[in-house]
C-alpha cells in the first residue's frame, strides 16, 4: 500500500508539473500573439497615407479660387468689393450695418444671380466665354416714403459697375415694404419697443401669472420669445404687417416651456417708434388690447388667472439633451465608425466634386440652400440643376397664435441656417467639412459659417446589388457589392427644427435626394381645447399636428435638352388564358403616355392609377431602339389638404400637385420667394403662373417641380427632440434604359467567389477583389482633433466670443 501510494503521489506530481508546463507553453504563445499583433498594428500606416491612397491622385482643396466658376458662390472679395459699390452708389446708398436702422436703406442679402443656362452651356460645352458673374442684392428702402424692397442684379463681379433692377413679368419689384423678410435689426425692435410697452403696462400681470416678464426681470431670467408671422391675406390687407410673439421660459429647450401669453405686434411702415402692441392672449381668453386685459385681470377672480410656477433649469428636465436613464451600455463602448483604409475616394475643388465617375458642382443659396449643378455621370450630363427651393410648414391649433402659425422658410434665409456640422454626431468623423460665406446682416464684412457642409463615402450597410447560386447545377458561384455611395449633406437649423439634405451619388448611376426632419417640436400650452390638434405630452404641454412640406427644382439633360416627359401608366387588362379554353386570366400591362403641355403634365398622386415618370431624348435610342431615359421615382409624398387660395395657401402653391413640368426659362429660377411668410394676399412669385401659358414640353428643355411632405402629429417619443427614424422623404433619378447595363460592373468594390477548378470542386473556392488590398491600417484619431479644434474656436460650434451677423 505504501508503495501504490508513493507511485500515485509520483504520479500527480509529473500531472501537476506538466499542467504548470502547459500553462507556461499557452502564456508563451498568447504573449508572442499579443506582441506579434501589437507588433503588426504599430507597423500599421495610418488609413489613408498608403501608397495606394495616392495612386488615383484625388485631393481636397478648400480654398476659395481666384476666378469662380458660373456657379460657384460669391467669394469674400466679391462681397466686399459689392457692399462698397452698395455704399457709395447714389441711388442705394446703403448704410454701414453698424449705424444702420429699419428707416434707413439697409442690405438685407446678396446671393449669386445665375447666368442664362444658354450661356453657360455654351461655355462648358463649346468653350465659349465664361459669362459675366452677377450678384442678387436685396435691399430694405426704409429711406424712402413709402418705403420698398427692391431687388437688383449687380455686376460683373468682382469689379462691379452697375446695379439694375431685377425686372420679370412672373414677379414684382419692387416689394412692399411690409412682405420684407424677418431681419435682426427687426426683432430688436419689437423687443425694445412693442416689449417694452407691454412690460410698461402689464408687467406686474406677468410677473403674478409666470414669476417673469421681457424687460423687468432678471437676467437670463427673462421670457425668451418665439415670433409666428400672419400673412397678409388672413388680416386682409397688404399693407399690414401683424407678428404673434410668443412668450417662453428661457429653460433648455424655450420652445418647449410656453405659457398662455402671446402678444399681436403692429409692425406697420418704417418707423420703429410706431411699432405697438395690439391684441393679447392671455389664460386661454383674446383680448382686443392690452387695456382690455388690464381691465379683465384686476375685475376676475383665481379662476381667469394664470398662476405657473416660473420653469427652472435642471440636466433632469424633458427638454435638455443631458444623458437620462440607464446608460447603454452600461460601460462606455464607441460605436462603429467609418474607415477610408485606402483615403479618399473622391476629389473636391472650387466646389466641384469627382467620385467614381459622377462629377458635380455644388453651391449654398442664401436664400432657398443648398443645390447641385452640372451632376454628370461618366461625363454625360444627367441634371443641370438640382436642388432645394422651399420649405414650409403649416400648423393648427385651438389657440391664435398657433393656428396661424405657417411658416414659409425661405424668409428667414434657409441657406444662412447651415451650421457647424459635428463629425460623430452629424456626418462620418472622417468626412470633409466645408465652410460657407454670406453677407452679414449685422457686420461689414463676410461672414464664414464653419461646416455648413460635410462630404463623404459611406456603405449603406446593403448590397447595391448580389446573386448567389449555390448549387453547381446553376453554376456554383457568388457575386456582389455594398452599396457605397458618396454624400453631400447640410443640416438647417431653422430655429427649433433641425431638417437634415443629402445629395447621394450611386455607382449605378443613380441620384438619390433625401431630406430628414429632427429638432425639437413646436408645441403650445395645453388646454381641453387643444384636444382635436394634438395629445398632450408633457405637463402643460400639447403638441399640434401640422404639415411639413419640401420643393425641389430638378433641371434634367437626358442625352441634351431636347427632352420628352412621358409615364408608363400600369393598367390591368384581362386576356384569354390559351392554355385552357375558355378561361380568362388577369394581368397587368403599361401604356406609354406623352404628355405634350405643362398642364397636361400636373400630377397629382393616385393609387388607383400607379405609372412610371420618365424623361428622354426622342433623338437618342439604345441599340434596340428603345427609349434611353431616366426614371424619377417619388417616396416621400403627401397631399396638401387646404383649399386653394384660401388664407396662407396661395404663396406655396407649387403644393398642390406633387410633379409639375415646365418648360426651362431664366426668369422662373425658382418657384417661391423670401416674402412669401407675408405675401398671401398677392404672392410676390405666383407658381401657376409657370404653367398658366400651358407651353409645349415636347422635345424642350424641361424642368422638373418635386413636392416632397409628411403630416406630423406628435407623441411622447418626440421629446425632447423628433427623431429622423420614419422622417425620410426621398425622390431618386434612376437610370432606365440608358446604359447598356449597370454601370456599377466597372466598380472594383465587386466581389466574385468562384470554384478553382470548375471540374474540381473540392479544390476549394478563390475570392477575386479586383485588385483591392487586404492590409489593415489605424484610424485617426479625428474626436481628439476635433475637441482641440473647439478648445481654439468655440465659435465653431456654439457662439461664445463674437456675433457672426447673421439672423
Amino acid at each position: 500500500m505504501d508503495k501504490t501510494a508513493k507511485v500515485r503521489r509520483q504520479v500527480g506530481l509529473w500531472r501537476s508539473v506538466s499542467a504548470i508546463l502547459a500553462l507556461l507553453i499557452i502564456g508563451l504563445i498568447i504573449v508572442v500573439v499579443v506582441l506579434s499583433v501589437r507588433e503588426s498594428h504599430d507597423s500599421a500606416e495610418t488609413c489613408g497615407t498608403s501608397r495606394i491612397s495616392q495612386k488615383n491622385g484625388n485631393v481636397i482643396d478648400l480654398s476659395e479660387p481666384d476666378k469662380p466658376g458660373p456657379f460657384h458662390d460669391l467669394t469674400k472679395l466679391e462681397i466686399r468689393n459689392l457692399r462698397a459699390f452698395l455704399e457709395k452708389d447714389p441711388n442705394i446708398r446703403v448704410q454701414p450695418s453698424a449705424s444702420v436702422k429699419i428707416n434707413m436703406s439697409m442690405l438685407y442679402t446678396m446671393d449669386l444671380f445665375p447666368a442664362p443656362k444658354a450661356d453657360v452651356l455654351n461655355y462648358l460645352d463649346k468653350e465659349g466665354p465664361q459669362p459675366n458673374r452677377q450678384a442678387r442684392v436685396m435691399v430694405y428702402r426704409g429711406d424712402l416714403d413709402p418705403p420698398y424692397v427692391y431687388e437688383y442684379a449687380c455686376g460683373p463681379l468682382p469689379e462691379v459697375r452697375e446695379c439694375k433692377p431685377i425686372m420679370s413679368d412672373k414677379r414684382r419689384n419692387p416689394v412692399e415694404f411690409s412682405l420684407r423678410p424677418v431681419s435682426a435689426i427687426e426683432y430688436a425692435a419689437v423687443f425694445d419697443v412693442v416689449l417694452r410697452e407691454v412690460d410698461d403696462k402689464i408687467g406686474y400681470i406677468l410677473q403674478e401669472s409666470f414669476g417673469t416678464s421681457y424687460h423687468t426681470c432678471a437676467p437670463r431670467e427673462c421670457f425668451s420669445i418665439y415670433p409666428s408671422p400672419m400673412g397678409t391675406n388672413v388680416v386682409d390687407d397688404i399693407t399690414k404687417r401683424r407678428l404673434w410673439v410668443w412668450a417662453e421660459y428661457p429653460v433648455e429647450y424655450y420652445v418647449l416651456h410656453p405659457v398662455d401669453f402671446g402678444v399681436l405686434a403692429v409692425l406697420d411702415g418704417s418707423d420703429p417708434s410706431k411699432f405697438r402692441a395690439d391684441k393679447v392672449w392671455y389664460h386661454g381668453t383674446l383680448y382686443n388690447s392690452l387695456d382690455d386685459l388690464i381691465l379683465a385681470y384686476n375685475s376676475s377672480g383665481p379662476e381667469q388667472k394664470s398662476r405657473i410656477k416660473k420653469h427652472e433649469y435642471s440636466k433632469d428636465v424633458f427638454s435638455t439633451l443631458n444623458l437620462r436613464g440607464d446608460p447603454q451600455p452600461e460601460h462606455p463602448q464607441r460605436p462603429p465608425t467609418l474607415v477610408e483604409p485606402d483615403g479618399k475616394r473622391y476629389s473636391l475643388k472650387d466646389r466641384q466634386v469627382k467620385y467614381l465617375g459622377w462629377s458635380f458642382n455644388f453651391r449654398m443659396s442664401a436664400l432657398t440652400g443648398p443645390s447641385l449643378y452640372d451632376v454628370r455621370y461618366n461625363n454625360d450630363r444627367i441634371a443641370y440643376e438640382l436642388g432645394l427651393a422651399e420649405i414650409v410648414v403649416f400648423y393648427s391649433a385651438d389657440n391664435p397664435i398657433q393656428r396661424i402659425t405657417d411658416f414659409v422658410d425661405s424668409g428667414a434665409m434657409i441657406g444662412t441656417h447651415s451650421k457647424s456640422l459635428v463629425p460623430g454626431g452629424d456626418c462620418p468623423e472622417s468626412a470633409t467639412f466645408i465652410s460657407q460665406t454670406f453677407a452679414g446682416q449685422s457686420v461689414d464684412d463676410p461672414v464664414e459659417i464653419p461646416r455648413a457642409f460635410c462630404l463623404f463615402e459611406n456603405n449603406n450597410g446593403y448590397p447595391l446589388r448580389r446573386h448567389l447560386s449555390y448549387d453547381q447545377y446553376e453554376g456554383a458561384f457568388y457575386g456582389g457589392m455594398l452599396d457605397s455611395v458618396l454624400t453631400l449633406r447640410c443640416a438647417l437649423t431653422i430655429v427649433n427644427y433641425d431638417y437634415i439634405v443629402d445629395f447621394i451619388l450611386h455607382q449605378n448611376g443613380v441620384v438619390e435626394t433625401r431630406v430628414m426632419s429632427t429638432g425639437y417640436i413646436l408645441p403650445s400650452f395645453y388646454t381641453s381645447k387643444e384636444r382635436p390638434y394634438g395629445f398632450q405630452i408633457e405637463k402643460d404641454l400639447v403638441g399640434p399636428i401640422h404639415h411639413h412640406m419640401f420643393h425641389f427644382k430638378v433641371d434634367l439633360d437626358i442625352s441634351g435638352t431636347s427632352n420628352r416627359y412621358e409615364t408608363l401608366d400600369i393598367q390591368p387588362e384581362t386576356v384569354d388564358m390559351r392554355t385552357i379554353p375558355n378561361r380568362k386570366y388577369h394581368q397587368t400591362k403599361f401604356v406609354r403616355t406623352l404628355k405634350s403641355t405643362e398642364q397636361e403634365a400636373l400630377f397629382k398622386y393616385n393609387f388607383d392609377f400607379p405609372k412610371y415618370h420618365v424623361v428622354h431624348n426622342e433623338q437618342v435610342k439604345t441599340n434596340f431602339n428603345e427609349i434611353k431615359a431616366y426614371r424619377i421615382a417619388m417616396h416621400g409624398m403627401s397631399k396638401q389638404l387646404l383649399p386653394e387660395g384660401v388664407d396662407n395657401e396661395a404663396p406655396i402653391a407649387w403644393a398642390r400637385h406633387q410633379l409639375v413640368v415646365t418648360k426651362h426659362k431664366d426668369d422662373e429660377q425658382v418657384s417661391s420667394s423670401p416674402y412669401a411668410m407675408w405675401d398671401s394676399k398677392n404672392p410676390v412669385t405666383d407658381f401657376t403662373k409657370f404653367y398658366a401659358d400651358n407651353e409645349s414640353i415636347v422635345d424642350e428643355d424641361l424642368v422638373f417641380w418635386i413636392t416632397s411632405g409628411m403630416h406630423h402629429i406628435p407623441h411622447t417619443e418626440d421629446l425632447p427632440l423628433t427623431p429622423t427614424v420614419g422622417n425620410h422623404l426621398t425622390f431618386f433619378l434612376l437610370p432606365y434604359n440608358y446604359f447598356i447595363e449597370c454601370p456599377s460592373v466597372a466598380s472594383r468594390d465587386h466581389i466574385r467567389i468562384t470554384h478553382k477548378d470548375k471540374k474540381n470542386p473540392k479544390a476549394g473556392v478563390s475570392v477575386d477583389r479586383n485588385g483591392n488590398s487586404k492590409d489593415i491600417c489605424t484610424i485617426p484619431k479625428y474626436a481628439e482633433a476635433y475637441d482641440k479644434l473647439l478648445e481654439k474656436d468655440p465659435d465653431i460650434i456654439l457662439e461664445s466670443t463674437k456675433s457672426r451677423g447673421i439672423l
